[in-house]
């Protein structure tokens, strides 16, 4: 195993956290450090085939979750200005893995799509992650394996009900 990948034994052995939301955040927070860190970044890009920087991935995940959206509206999403947003567009749109689309019920307002080739390259960077996954956790358990991800599934379905709350309030305003 890829020594970049694997957890040195003084981390691991380390007392757990009493507190679950700290616990929760200590793992997510580890997590988000192994997905962005330089070395996996490029194991993904050479496996996959596509090399894009963490934020701009993150940017069309969110479109595959979400309807298209206006540029403001994913800013309020996301918690970010919508210049860093126009920013990061900029060469997903170049790649063609978005695309603006006209707003049906205000044809002057432009959204923002995900496109079927957007569809395939996160495809095949999700799967280049899932078999990183595997060898990081190839001595872990199927059924802790099924926990962890029950787990941040409940987390993602509380941060889309947010995002909806987000949007929904921008629509009645």
């Amino acid at each position: 195993m890829n020594p970049a990948v694997t957890p040195r034994p003084a981390e691991a052995s380390r007392p757990a956290e009493p507190n679950p939301l700290a616990r929760l955040e200590v793992g997510l927070s580890a997590l988000v450090r192994w997905n962005e860190s330089k070395h996996i970044r490029t194991e993904l890009a050479a496996r996959s085939g596509h090399d894009l920087p963490p934020s701009e991935w993150r940017l069309l995940e969110h479109f595959d979750l979400a309807e298209p959206m206006r540029i403001s509206d994913v800013a309020d999403c996301l918690h970010i200005d919508v210049s860093t947003v126009s920013l990061q567009l900029r060469q997903l749109r170049r790649l063609q893995l978005v695309k603006a689309v006209q707003d049906t019920r205000d044809k002057r307002a432009t959204l923002i799509s995900i496109t079927p080739a957007g569809r395939s390259a996160l495809a095949t960077v999700r799967a280049a992650r899932r078999e990183l996954l595997a060898e990081v956790f190839a001595d872990v358990p199927p059924s802790e394996l099924g926990a962890a991800a029950d787990v941040l599934i409940v987390v993602q379905e509380h941060m889309l009900a947010g995002m909806r709350d987000v949007l929904d309030s921008a629509l009645t305003d």
